[in-house]
């Protein structure tokens, strides 16, 4: 079916996601090419941070050229169904944030299907953020302004990051920014039974993914996977969602905003008309502008 998705996410809305399943591993081969480098704004560093059950892995640490004291921080999480690398749109928007939010962004890169399945990711990235926690100090990071965020996968992992920290009584966030998250196992919502054949990402897709990276779990055993499931979600701090308007992932972050507002949790939504899924990677264009535009406006509120 043809949708009528904007005329500047052309570039991307030509890619079908049965096509982006085939292709995976091409991409993800590019993606090992592109390198988040220091410029004139912003200082890029790489370390070696402790991941889940004694892995070592390469973390990125992106902040501004001229800063003093302790800054804020962005933990952020990228996308790619649990697959794929970081893009350079990934690279470009943390450095947009370090530079333009002044702040510390810090991008783990955490380890991936298939070889990688369920818990991992997620006790990576819990385990980078208790190494951000640790060393907070001599990082010159401000840990009571701790904001996590991520899209797609990363939005899951965000919010199930979220989620550990309050099960292992850690500190939480400041704040949660989640981009068109995937964060329903049951795949029950109308979007998921409507949107087949969505550009980037579908319901096809969707199923590949979770029974790939859920594959030898008992039910018991994924509170972490799908955090719509979770009842009690009172202690959430508050919550930014960006929701595509076709996108089997749609309903799963408006529903998952609703459900945060019905707990007394502070939300801001945006559903986000004539857009895809990955349509930040349009980076160029107006509809992102707006968007770093309005994320920009939230965090700034959340510092104060």
């Amino acid at each position: 079916m043809k949708y009528p998705i904007s005329k500047e996410l052309k570039s991307i809305s030509i890619y079908s996601g049965s096509m982006v399943g085939r292709l995976y591993p091409m991409v993800n081969f590019a993606y090992g090419f592109i390198k988040c480098k220091s410029d004139d704004y912003v200082m890029v560093e790489k370390y070696s941070t402790p991941g889940y059950d004694g892995a070592k892995l390469s973390t990125l640490v992106i902040e501004p050229r001229q800063y003093e004291g302790e800054l804020p921080c962005i933990m952020f999480f990228h996308g790619g169904g649990f697959l794929m690398r970081a893009s350079a749109a990934h690279y470009q928007i943390a450095k947009w944030y370090a530079r333009q939010l002044k702040c510390k962004v810090v991008m783990p890169d955490y380890r991936l299907l298939p070889k990688h399945r369920y818990p991992i990711a997620i006790e990576d990235c819990y385990n980078t953020y208790m190494w951000v926690l640790q060393n907070a100090e001599s990082m010159k990071i401000n840990k009571e302004k701790i904001i996590v965020t991520g899209d797609s996968a990363g939005g899951n992992i965000a919010a199930a990051v979220t989620l550990m920290l309050h099960d292992r009584n850690q500190p939480l966030p400041k704040g949660a920014m989640l981009i068109y998250p995937v964060l329903d196992k049951r795949m029950c919502t109308t979007s998921m039974k409507h949107f087949t054949d969505t550009p980037i990402w579908d319901s096809n897709c969707d199923k590949l993914f979770w029974d790939m990276y859920l594959k030898g779990q008992d039910s018991s055993q994924t509170r972490y996977a799908s955090i719509s499931g979770i009842d009690d979600l009172g202690f959430f701090p508050p919550t930014y969602i960006e929701a595509a308007e076709y996108d089997c992932l749609h309903d799963e972050g408006i529903e998952f905003a609703e459900k945060l507002k019905a707990q007394g949790v502070p939300v801001e939504v945006h559903d986000m008309k004539g857009t895809c899924h990955g349509y930040e990677t349009a980076i160029k264009s107006s509809i992102v502008e707006k968007c770093l535009a309005w994320r920009m406006e939230w965090i700034r509120n959340l510092k104060k």
